[in-house]
């Protein structure tokens, strides 16, 4: 464990920090553990290896580049003097964390430089557990050339650093969290607690990587962490890399500090590799201690930012609006010093003369660039695990291990003995990560070739071993995320009422793949397969509590094209199944959605509805708040061009079910009475369609039954605008009234709005373009998305 004593400033001179509380451990104890560093400046500058004045530029231009991503939409380098009109309309990101990624990876940058003439040098990946400082990610890996390489658009010269500063939360742009559009990232950090165990998967069976593990003091509170502590014991130091943890503390989360926030060199591989392994070898850790926020304002209308959670966010959220903000932002961005960071007196063709050795000197000064490795791979924005290090699975023919029909054997038991055979053919690229299941699970004949790898027991330690065992799903899952992000391939096989622990962990991933494979630099990686074990018609021994198919239901609603669900009825087809999930690229054999959306109670809002809702051409349907507003202003387009519509509102979502199946469910006369018996309707869901369209299937108004259409979330949209979300999902006013028309002139040929039909059409979906164009002009929706039409005298 190590803490660090050593600050910069925003302009290269040192400032005091707080010291650390003193420990209650024995001083002698305390003085192992500690590695401080010398505060002596001299000696710090006489130091070849330790380039100070080349840390101090770097942290000083990626802090300027971070603050002015969340700040500017004009002006980014401050060429001329700053205006209200250059700061974004809406302020998005997160500041409080990024001085101290920074700092990490500038610090990072310089070890590797050290290092970067050794042939045996390890590669370096850094991942962050708080995902949403973005801005210092983006900053450092513009400065090493990794957003130039895989984005051309944003070249390393003047126009170039203008437009990706610009770029940051708009439309179009960069998200305001870390995401697989982001270069080095195989972890996105939007739901907090997983980027310890993800950083341990990627360096399993990759002895010559090393991973940074930037780990926030508030996610380090999440029990998923807390259990991703124990990792290194799953490590082999012969086989694999290592992962160096640091702890930002910094003090505070959004609104409070964090619990560390309020509290107080062994060469472990090389004696793994040379036959003289340490038994429960103490890997190291570092405690980095920053300000909230460092570098930024120091107070705002009597209140500190600089040091507490004021910082967290936008430190300055009306700095477009309020004089004084404006004045503080003015001040904070110049104390950087731009005009010495940016050579913005270089024309675009002196510029783009310097995009050879792929770093943006030129536009950035030199000094700031000094630590940056020469070596492209291994800048760790382009490391080739992180994204193109993809293994293809050696696979024997499962049909070498398929059984008679007269021949008694389980499911398990037949897929335990083709993955025996996957172990022996890919000895250091596939594992099996199971929560201390393996044997009950029939999994066993894994366990004659190959063995548990838990280097804390004598039995198993130093020896490698292809099954990991552990009683934490989120670390287990973690681990899979890491090792097939990099390239390898992994199984997680659980009892199927306990994976639903890790349902939200994988939606992220979901999400995490989609945004990967809209991502064109990025390739394959393998899917991860889950076999669900022990299911519920044979859990009659343990009990209500291990029957829960409930995971099945909730992945229906994940993109079609990312997972697949499976349910072989023997055990040659279990065998062929499994051979089809192993072999699968960018997709896994169950993904997850759980999300439902119950109020209470359901009517015809009379107001919005063509004569109180009396004999409606179409019924339109809201469920949940945007969605019932676009219902709102899709009726009034609707009555404007002569639809009669009737609004309906939901708000006890579980009337829609079967008779019998909710006390509160609809008789099917209470049921008609809303949506009538025969005219077409077009539901406006807060949800997944799915969901929805499974609460109608026992009605005789299904959507089988083509009566019902059903508009919802359909994974789409990122970092973007609210009514963004709308028109990415198909849930807007304009797409509600197309389908309307459609439906209208389908069931009522003679309806005088047929004859319209194509023009409307048209006309509607030229709105959904331009307002695609508005927004990454301007960065925010234009002000009609909150209004609703005026009705004209003789609408219906």
């Amino acid at each position: 464990m190590a803490t660090t004593g050593l600050a910069s400033s925003a302009t290269g001179k040192f400032d005091s920090v707080t010291a650390p509380k003193a420990s209650s451990l024995p001083e002698d104890l305390v003085r192992q553990l500690l590695v401080n560093l010398d505060s002596n400046i001299d000696e710090l500058k006489s130091n070849k290896s330790f380039d100070l004045e080349g840390i101090l530029a770097y942290q000083r231009t990626a802090n300027y580049l971070s603050a002015a991503q969340i700040f500017l939409r004009d002006n980014g380098l401050l060429t001329r003097e700053l205006k209200t009109e250059d700061v974004k309309k809406r302020l998005l990101g997160h500041w409080g964390t990024c001085p101290g990624l920074n700092f990490a990876y500038a610090h990072t940058n310089n070890l590797i430089t050290q290092h970067e003439s050794d042939e045996a040098a390890p590669y370096f990946m850094f991942l962050t557990g708080p995902g949403h400082g973005a801005p210092a990610l983006l900053s450092t890996l513009f400065m090493e050339g990794a957003i130039t390489r895989f984005y051309p658009e944003y070249p390393m010269s003047r126009e170039g650093l203008e437009s990706f500063i610009r770029a940051f939360s708009l439309p179009g742009g960069f998200p305001s969290h870390v995401n697989a559009e982001t270069p080095g990232a195989i972890h996105e950090g939007g739901e907090l607690g997983y980027c310890l165990a993800v950083a341990y998967g990627s360096v399993m069976d990759k002895p010559d990587h090393i991973t940074v593990a930037v780990i926030g003091d508030g996610e380090s509170e999440t029990g998923p962490t807390a259990t991703a502590w124990h990792a290194h014991k799953y490590l082999d130091p012969a086989e694999s890399g290592a992962v160096l943890p640091i702890l930002h503390l910094n003090g505070f989360k959004i609104g409070e500090r964090t619990i560390p926030g309020t509290m107080d060199d062994l060469e472990i591989q090389t004696a793994a590799r040379s036959g003289k392994p340490i038994t429960k070898p103490r890997w190291p850790l570092i405690v980095m201690r920053t300000p909230k926020g460092w570098t930024g304002p120091r107070k705002s209308a009597g209140n500190p930012i600089e040091g507490s959670w004021r910082a967290h966010q936008v430190p300055l959220p009306e700095a477009a609006n309020d004089d004084k903000e404006f004045g503080l932002l003015q001040k904070w961005l110049k104390s950087y010093g731009p005009h010495e960071l940016f050579h913005t007196e270089v024309d675009s063709g002196a510029s783009k003369a310097h995009n050879s050795v792929n770093k943006a000197s030129g536009i950035i000064d030199d000094v700031a660039l000094r630590i940056i490795p020469k070596d492209q791979q291994r800048r760790m924005g382009m490391v080739d695990a992180t994204y193109r290090g993809f293994q293809p699975l050696k696979a024997p023919d499962w049909k070498d291990f398929t059984h008679k029909l007269d021949e008694p054997v389980s499911n398990m038991k037949a897929v335990g003995s083709y993955v025996a055979e996957i172990i022996k053919q890919n000895p250091t690229s596939f594992r099996i990560f199971s929560p201390d299941e393996i044997t009950s699970n029939k999994l066993d004949e894994t366990l004659q070739v190959s063995h548990r790898n838990f280097q804390w027991d004598p039995e198993t330690a130093n020896n490698g071993g292809r099954v990991i065992e552990m009683l934490s799903e989120h670390t287990l899952q973690g681990w899979m995320q890491g090792y097939t992000l990099t390239g390898r391939h992994a199984l997680f096989p659980s009892y199927e009422s306990f994976l639903g622990i890790v349902q939200t962990m994988i939606e992220q991933y979901a999400k995490f793949v989609k945004m990967a494979l809209d991502t064109k630099w990025r390739g394959d990686v393998a899917g991860l397969t889950y076999i669900e074990t022990s299911t519920l018609w044979r859990q009659e021994h343990n009990g209500y509590s291990h029957q829960n198919p409930g995971l099945i239901g909730s992945f229906i609603g994940l993109p079609r094209h990312l997972a697949r669900i499976y349910l072989p009825a023997d055990a040659n087809c279990s065998v062929s199944t499994i051979d089809h999930c192993l072999r699968s690229k960018n997709s896994w054999l169950t993904a997850d959605e759980a999300e439902r959306h119950c109020i209470a109670g359901a009517s015809v809002w009379t107001n919005y509805s063509s004569d109180g809702g009396k004999n409606p051409d179409i019924v339109l349907v809201g469920c949940g708040v945007e969605v019932t507003f676009e219902v709102i202003a899709a009726a009034a387009i609707l009555r404007n061009n002569g639809v009669r519509v009737r609004v309906v509102n939901i708000n006890d979502l579980l009337i829609l079910g079967a008779i019998g199946a909710h006390p509160h469910a609809l008789t099917q006369d209470a049921f008609d009475s809303l949506f009538t018996a025969d005219k077409p309707v077009i539901i406006n869901f807060h949800g997944y369609p799915k969901d929805m369209a499974s609460l109608l299937f026992n009605r005789n108004a299904h959507v089988g039954r083509s009566r019902f259409d059903i508009l919802g979330y359909i994974e789409e949209g990122t970092t973007t605008t609210p009514w963004s979300m709308l028109r990415l999902n198909n849930t807007s006013r304009y797409t509600l009234a197309d389908v309307a028309v459609q439906r209208v002139s389908r069931d009522q040929p003679n309806h005088p709005i047929g004859i319209r039909a194509h023009e409307l059409s048209s006309f509607w979906q030229h709105q959904l373009v331009l307002h695609d164009r508005y927004t990454k002009e301007h960065g925010e929706d234009p002000a009609w998305c909150g209004e609703i039409s005026e009705l004209e005298e003789g609408s219906a």
